[in-house]
């Protein structure tokens, strides 16, 4: 592809979103301008935003790439992420948190647990492990998409890697949440175009929706063979049908689907927006504008991945590879680019490139906001023996956030094998680590300061121990082998049994050790404005 046309776009790309960063800086008058945009977003901002943070470049094409192995059970995740991570989190997370936000003058995660236990040291503790594993999460999103863009455009990786960071830096450190939320519209708007454009093509290359499951369906093993499918072996009931239950790809689609479809309530990029609602109602509106634009962009991005297969099969194209540790192993994250590269016209290539750099560059500048609001306002800010005023405020977050980006962008132009790790199992972490805390916060009027902290570290450190001595897909890069052979232990995701744990611990320990006088009576003060 031309390179004057990527140069073009990412101009224009750069001007929109510096521009949007421009028109937050001018709105920005207070330290909630700059955390939470004023708590003034209305439901399809809020929806749009929520969206385009959850849906990250890995999500439109990793995922579209696994449902290439393992088929459409992998639709499951889709389902889950519109109940739970649309209905449940709104209905049931989003209202009790932007008031509970409100009653405590809480912009964070972290300041809302420290707030409601009265804690510096959980607030600063919460927001150092946030802060910590986002950095490694962001810059893992930056390489994904940089790597795409060199193969395509054949652009150096590290100009790829500086462009994309130094246009999100500059308009989110300037602009704040507003200039995040409103470039998530048009960011999300282009991901919509894109994904639905992609379905179409495929299912239009096919016959139309019911001659493409057909085919899926028909493929053999053997065919699957043929074009090096890993589905061959991972989806031995076919594309359309399920594993067998407890067999090894049944146990990988489980883990999956409960890992992110759960995860997804203790993000703390996503419990931000809750609390930039303007009122209750924008919550409530959000919810069907939320479920559509995540049914779009999961559903179409599950369905089609299967299909790969077929049109790989039908035009003679191997299932992509790559070299991992001297061994060419597959490499489903490369299925839907090979695809478009390989059968759809230039114009649209550009057009879906584009929809995933939209992708990568609204879940980094979520990211990015909410580390540095982590790192700056959760950390130093609250270190600090004297409150700063609103503009010192802002300035710290600012400074703390720069770092971040120049940490991200060191780590993704020097990538390590820990920042592939790190990302793998921040869902699952941020799950053990918050929920349960956050949960019954919310909920359980007995819940303590001590049961927070040590229903917070005990999932946070079960978590890390199973990502690095059990876990299939990291103990063996990190210890040799994991500790237990039995695929049924080693390929469940922690967040089965640490998410268990971190709830037991927090009920437990609040139960032993009660609430002082004043966390009951801030307990009082948050339930009545429930």
């Amino acid at each position: 592809m031309d390179i004057a046309f990527f140069v073009v776009t990412m101009a224009l790309f750069a001007g929109v979103f510096i521009f949007l960063g421009y028109l937050g800086y001018k709105k920005t008058k207070t330290v909630e301008d700059y955390f939470i945009a004023g708590r003034t977003m209305g439901a399809l901002l809020i929806a749009l935003s929520y969206g385009a943070t959850f849906i990250s470049a890995v999500a439109l094409i990793g995922f579209s790439g696994i449902a290439s192995i393992y088929g459409h059970s992998i639709l499951w995740l889709a389902f889950l992420n519109i109940f739970v991570g649309i209905f449940i989190a709104f209905v049931f997370y989003g209202l009790r948190t932007r008031k509970m936000g409100i009653a405590l003058n809480a912009m964070t995660l972290p300041e809302l647990l420290g707030n409601r236990f009265h804690s510096a040291g959980l607030q600063k503790v919460s927001g150092l492990i946030i802060g910590v594993f986002m950095v490694a999460y962001t810059s893992a999103v930056f390489l994904a998409i940089a790597s795409l863009f060199q193969v395509t455009f054949g652009i150096p990786y590290w100009v790829c890697v500086v462009i994309f960071t130094v246009i999100v830096g500059i308009y989110l450190i300037v602009g704040g949440l507003y200039a995040v939320m409103w470039t998530h519209m048009v960011q999300g708007i282009v991901m919509l175009v894109g994904m639905v454009m992609l379905t179409i093509g495929i299912y239009a290359m096919l016959g139309g929706i019911g001659p493409a499951h057909e085919a899926a369906a028909a493929l053999t093993p053997e065919m699957l063979q043929s074009i090096g499918s890993p589905a061959a072996t991972q989806a031995p009931n076919g594309l359309t049908s399920m594993p067998p239950v407890f067999s090894q790809p049944f146990m990988m689609v489980l883990t999956l689907i409960f890992g992110v479809g759960i995860g997804v309530l203790a993000q703390p990029q996503l419990i931000t927006r809750y609390l930039t609602a303007k009122n209750e109602k924008a919550l409530r509106l959000a919810v069907p504008y939320g479920g559509f634009f995540i049914l779009i962009m999961t559903f179409f991005a599950f369905s089609i991945g299967p299909l790969c297969n077929v049109l790989m099969y039908q035009n003679d194209i191997m299932y992509p590879t790559k070299l991992v540790a001297g061994a060419t192993v597959a490499n489903p994250d490369a299925v839907v680019p090979t695809i478009i590269n390989t059968l759809f016209p230039q114009w649209f290539v550009a057009i879906f490139l584009f929809a995933i750099l939209a992708a990568a560059m609204s879940t980094a500048a979520a990211l990015f906001h909410t580390a540095g609001a982590s790192i700056g306002r959760d950390v130093c800010e609250t270190s600090m023996k004297k409150k700063c005023e609103p503009k010192r405020s802002i300035m710290i977050t600012r400074i703390a956030t720069f770092a971040i980006v120049i940490a991200t962008l060191v780590i993704a132009l020097n990538p390590l094998d820990v920042v592939a790790f790190m990302t793998a199992f921040f869902f699952g972490l941020m799950a053990c680590t918050f929920l349960a805390p956050y949960t019954l916060m919310l909920y359980w009027k007995k819940t303590s300061r001590v049961g927070a902290w040590v229903g917070m570290l005990g999932g946070f450190l079960f978590t890390i121990f199973w990502y690095v001595l059990i876990y299939f897909k990291t103990a063996p890069s990190i210890i040799g082998s994991s500790m237990i052979d039995n695929y049924l232990v080693n390929m469940l995701d922690p967040i089965f049994i640490g998410l268990a744990l971190s709830f037991l611990l927090t009920i437990l320990f609040s139960s032993i050790v009660k609430q002082d006088t004043t966390e009951e009576a801030i307990m009082k003060k948050t339930f009545e404005s429930l």
